[in-house]
C-alpha cells in the first residue's frame, strides 16, 4: 500500500473488491444508476478509472459484482431468519417480502433491471446472472418442498415469476401495486390449504 503523498493514480486499494463495492453501492443509492461511472467511483476511492477495470474488466463486470455483493448481503439476513421458528406462513411472507424492492428506486432492483438487457448482448455475464436469479427460486423450492407441495420447483419458479413482474411495478412507483398487494397475489397461487395458512 502506498503512503498519503503517493498520486491518486497510483494508489493501491486496501480489500480493493469489498472497499469499492460499499462505495458503488453507497453512489448508487446518492445518486442513481446514471452516475455510477468508473471514473467518480475511482474519484471516490482515491484510485483511476484504469485500476479499476484491472479488477472489474468493465462497468458491465462492476454491476455483476455490485448485484452479487448486495445479493449476498440480503442473503446473510435471510440465512438468521431461518432459525427462527414460525409459520410456514411467516416465512413465506417474509420470503416474498425479501426478495421484492423495498419502494420506489430500490437500488438493489434498479442493478437488477440493467443487468437483465446486458445479460442478452454479453455471454459472460449468462452464468453468474443466472447463477444468482436462480438462488431464491431454489430456495422458495425448498420451502414449498418442506410443506409438501406437489411440483415444488414449477410453483416456485411462478410465484418468482409474478414476484419479478410486481417488484418491477413496485421499483417505478407505479400507484395501483403495493408490497402488500404483491404478499397477496403470491399467497394466491400457493394450493388452497397452505394459501389459508399463508394469509393467517
Amino acid at each position: 500500500m502506498t503512503t498519503e503523498k503517493s498520486p491518486r493514480r497510483h494508489r493501491r486499494l486496501d480489500r480493493p473488491r469489498e472497499r469499492v463495492l460499499e462505495v458503488a453501492w453507497e453512489l448508487l443509492i446518492e445518486r442513481g444508476l446514471a452516475d455510477l461511472t468508473l471514473a467518480e467511483l475511482g474519484r471516490r476511492v482515491e484510485t483511476s478509472a484504469g485500476h479499476l477495470l484491472y479488477y472489474f474488466g468493465s462497468k458491465d463486470g462492476l454491476l455483476l459484482e455490485v448485484l452479487r455483493w448486495s445479493e449476498a448481503q440480503l442473503w446473510a439476513r435471510w440465512e438468521e431468519s431461518r432459525a427462527e421458528e414460525v409459520t410456514f406462513g411467516e416465512r413465506f411472507d417474509l420470503f416474498c417480502r425479501q426478495f421484492m424492492p423495498q419502494g420506489l428506486g430500490d437500488p438493489r432492483w434498479l442493478v437488477w433491471i440493467e443487468v437483465w438487457p446486458r445479460v442478452l448482448r454479453i455471454e459472460e455475464l449468462r452464468a453468474p446472472y443466472e447463477e444468482l436469479d436462480a438462488v431464491w427460486r431454489d430456495e422458495l423450492a425448498r420451502l414449498l418442498g418442506e410443506a409438501e407441495v406437489d411440483n415444488a420447483t414449477v410453483l416456485s419458479r411462478r410465484i418468482c415469476a409474478l414476484l419479478d413482474g410486481l417488484s418491477v411495478a413496485i421499483v417505478l412507483g407505479e400507484d395501483d401495486v403495493s408490497i402488500d398487494a404483491a404478499v397477496d397475489h403470491a399467497r394466491a397461487l400457493l394450493p388452497a390449504e397452505l394459501s389459508a395458512r399463508a394469509g393467517g
